[in-house]
């Protein structure tokens, strides 16, 4: 199966995290809090805190067992913070299926927010929930830059899966400009 990969470099990264906050500011879209879906939302949540100038709190809610499987959308640690009558924007890194920003909305309104705004760094529009802000729409698989270790072992496996030679392998990672020390890295720890 030929996937589609859509490398993101952090200065990308920073750049598209600052356009969302503008958005948000020009809008005069209020927030209260950030609440930042663990694990993919960390990252883009800690920038947005510092460019919106406001707290951040975390769950955990997991979809992907990996590349190519789809787990069940479960929250495994719960939201430990009062969101009574605050305006909250709930942040992931992608809307892929959708499912995990609706299974996340769905427990959000368990705390009594005010207002609940979403936002993600990419939009897939297969989704099925396309949330109130986005920076860049895609259909390929997205190579965060924080999760470099992830996309090798993600990448060599699925395409040994495919039947594919290293020689293949090899030519893909470079071709995707994947950092020889993480590979070597991955091969060494996890590949093996």
């Amino acid at each position: 199966m030929a996937i589609d990969y859509l490398p993101v470099s952090w200065e990308e990264y920073h750049s598209l995290a600052r356009k969302l906050a503008e958005k948000l500011l020009t809008d005069k879209a209020r927030v209260d809090e950030v609440v930042a879906i663990s694990r993919g939302g960390l990252t883009l949540g800690h920038l947005l805190t510092d460019l919106l100038r406001v707290p951040i709190s975390t769950f955990t809610i997991q979809s992907y067992s990996n590349l190519l499987e789809k787990g069940e959308v479960t929250i495994t640690k719960p939201l430990a913070t009062p969101l009574n009558g605050k305006r909250v924007l709930l942040v992931d890194d992608v809307s892929d299926t959708g499912t995990t920003l609706e299974r996340a909305i769905e427990y959000l309104k368990m705390f009594s927010p005010k207002k609940i705004y979403t936002l993600t760094m990419f939009y897939k529009p297969h989704s099925v929930y396309k949330p109130n802000y986005f920076a860049k729409t895609t259909s390929a698989w997205i190579m965060f830059p924080y999760e470099p270790v992830e996309t090798v072992i993600n990448i060599v496996k699925g395409m040994k899966k495919d039947g594919k030679s290293e020689k293949e392998i090899q030519t893909l990672l470079n071709t995707l400009n994947c950092n020889k020390d993480i590979i070597k890295f991955a091969y060494r720890f996890y590949l093996r």
